[in-house]
């Protein structure tokens, strides 16, 4: 990438967004916590949409500090299963941002973390994913240790329809499942 590409500019651009949507992931998770669940915030530095030439790994690679990597981790290794997510869709600057929240319902467990993508510069990962009906959240570290998330339903991370889009403004968001 010469630096002028979509994903190289995506981060300086989602910046204007970031805390509107930090604040959201902030509101969603009280809301679960309102709800007696016991809920992990990720709070990303930065998040990379990916994909590989043969299509076998494709998702949102999304870099977390240590130790809310090791607290994902530790739920993990207790025993929690996320079986479902919600997924929270806004669009910006020709980014669009959503915030996820992995879902254990016998453990009443959640884990939210905001994303985004530059549209122009997702193609691949987007169509992979339609293509095998998943999407994929890779949560990871500088030292390369990762989760891998799985969403079944990978159209709630497509950009909206032009035609959605013109019906809300900017700072809307759109509740998928």
């Amino acid at each position: 990438m010469d630096g002028t590409t979509p994903n190289t500019t995506a981060h300086s651009r989602a910046m204007p967004f970031w805390e509107d949507v930090l604040a959201d992931m902030e509101a969603t998770a009280e809301d679960y916590e309102q709800s007696g669940w016991d809920v992990v915030q990720l709070h990303p530095g930065d998040v990379t949409p990916r994909w590989t030439e043969d299509h076998d790994e494709f998702g949102l690679d999304v870099l977390v500090p240590n130790d809310e990597f090791d607290a994902v981790s530790d739920l993990l290794d207790s025993g929690v299963e996320f079986d479902a997510f919600e997924a929270f869709r806004a669009t910006g600057d020709s980014l669009v941002f959503v915030v996820v929240v992995m879902e254990d319902h016998d453990t009443e467990t959640a884990v939210c973390y905001p994303t985004y993508y530059d549209v122009r510069g997702a193609e691949q990962m987007l169509q992979d994913a339609m293509n095998a009906g998943v999407m994929y959240s890779f949560i990871r570290t500088l030292t390369e240790d990762r989760v891998r998330f799985t969403h079944d339903d990978p159209a709630v991370f497509q950009p909206p329809e032009p035609e959605q889009e013109a019906e809300t403004d900017d700072s809307a968001t759109d509740a998928d499942e």
